[in-house]
């Protein structure tokens, strides 16, 4: 009298955990316009922080995840400046106040 089977053999339930595994990480959609579409300029200056402080987030990711033991290494130093002139970078893009034009502003 125990639980009821989900899944009648290994096959399935490995095919059903892959494809909740493939929901789980849906990448989100782009802001890329659709063809024949143009972004105004204001959406672009958006859709390229967005991907930096996306990349920020992968370099951060990957260099907390670094052993202890190479830290101190010249990829760890690497990682730390890629961090750094992302994040500056991310900060001046944020920062642009792009004008609207013709009485707009």
């Amino acid at each position: 009298m125990g639980r009821k089977l989900r899944y009648a053999n290994a096959t399935e339930r490995q095919r059903a955990c892959r494809a909740r595994a493939k929901l789980a990480t849906k990448p989100k959609p782009s802001a890329a316009p659709r063809k024949g579409q143009k972004l105004s300029r204001p959406k672009k200056l958006e859709v390229f922080e967005d991907g930096i402080r996306d990349l920020l987030a992968e370099y951060e990711d990957w260099l907390e995840q670094i052993p202890a033991s190479l830290m101190g290494t010249a990829q760890a130093e690497a990682l730390s400046a890629t961090i750094e002139a992302l994040t500056g970078a991310a900060d001046l893009l944020g920062g642009i106040c792009v004008p609207r034009g013709f009485g707009r502003d």
